[in-house]
Order: C-alpha cells, then sequence, then structure tokens
C-alpha cells in the first residue's frame, strides 16, 4: 500500500497502470479511500495491541481472542466447530492454536464422548486466571488506541456502519 499523502490515488494510479485500465471505473475513488482507511486503522491498531499484549504476557491477539470467546461462553467451554466461526484466525489454524494454548495450561481440547466428530475448548481454572490478569491492561489499551480516536457519538455511528457491513457479508448459516 502507498504512503503519499493521498493513498488512494496513489493506488488508483498503480491499479490502473498494472491493469492497464482506469481502475476508478472498477472500484469508486469513496469506496477505495474508504477499504484503504479501514485495512490502514486495522492494521496499525491491531499491531499495536498486538505487540503490546505479547510483551505484557506473552499472548498473542489470536491467544485473547480464543480465551475471550471462551470465557463468554456456557460452562466455559465451545465446540471447536462453534469456535472456529467466533475467533479472528482461520479455521485450520486454530487446532494448532488450542494445541498452543493447551502446552500453557489455558485450554484443553477434548473429543466429546455422546459424539465422537465433536471436539470441545474448554477454559481451564489457569486460563480464567490468565485471561482475568491480563484482560484489564488489554482492555484499556483498546479504549486508548481504537475508542480515544473518536468521540462517542462517532463511535456508535461507526459501530452502525460496520455492524451494516458485517451483516452484508455474513456466511450462509448451514443446517
Amino acid at each position: 500500500m502507498a504512503t503519499t499523502s493521498d493513498p488512494v490515488s496513489s493506488e488508483i494510479t498503480a491499479l490502473s497502470a498494472v491493469l492497464g485500465t482506469d481502475a476508478s471505473k472498477l472500484l469508486d475513488p469513496k469506496v477505495a479511500r474508504a477499504w484503504i482507511a479501514l485495512l490502514t486503522a486495522y492494521g496499525r491498531v491491531t499491531r499495536a495491541l498486538s505487540s503490546e499484549l505479547m510483551d505484557s504476557s506473552g499472548m498473542s491477539l489470536a491467544d485473547f481472542d480464543v480465551l475471550g470467546q471462551l470465557v463468554r461462553s456456557e460452562d466455559y467451554r465451545l465446540r471447536m466447530s462453534e469456535l472456529a466461526d467466533a475467533v479472528l484466525i482461520s479455521k485450520s489454524g486454530l487446532t494448532r492454536r488450542i494445541d498452543r494454548l493447551a502446552v500453557n495450561g489455558w485450554v484443553t481440547r477434548r473429543r466429546c464422548t455422546e459424539d465422537g466428530r465433536v471436539h470441545w475448548a474448554t477454559l481451564t481454572p489457569l486460563g480464567l486466571r490468565t485471561f482475568k490478569a491480563v484482560a484489564p491492561a488489554h482492555l484499556a489499551a483498546v479504549a486508548e488506541r481504537f475508542g480515544g480516536a473518536l468521540p462517542a457519538s462517532e463511535m456508535e455511528r461507526l459501530t452502525r456502519d460496520l455492524l451494516k457491513i458485517a451483516a452484508k457479508n455474513a456466511e450462509p448459516v448451514h443446517p
């Protein structure tokens, strides 16, 4: 991604040159500007949060996400398929992530006794204590790096707009 004063113009110009056509006809510059802004903000915020979390706790942002999903679930456990749908990492990477978290003693992964096709990820007492110890500083960092960027009214609007985009792109539910 270009880093000039107007990254959208640079991106459109570069894409146009590569494609041999006016890229602004393929992607409205207003959409391009919003898309590049979203990617830039997401990249900067998540890199900073991930670095701070790793430095303070040895936990990655993806680890925190997995633990957070389990903390919010009934009995601190989820089917691996449900957890894969909820987390910010790929489904293929979830099993390896759970295995690494299990090495730390933060989660267990067990086959369901009633249905051998189902595996459960369960937060351990140590995982819960670790999450409780790490969460306050991480949430404060989220409040500062993300929440501190906009006044409350704009944050509400951003939330509504992002939820609309998320809803439009939701994966279909399979029976």
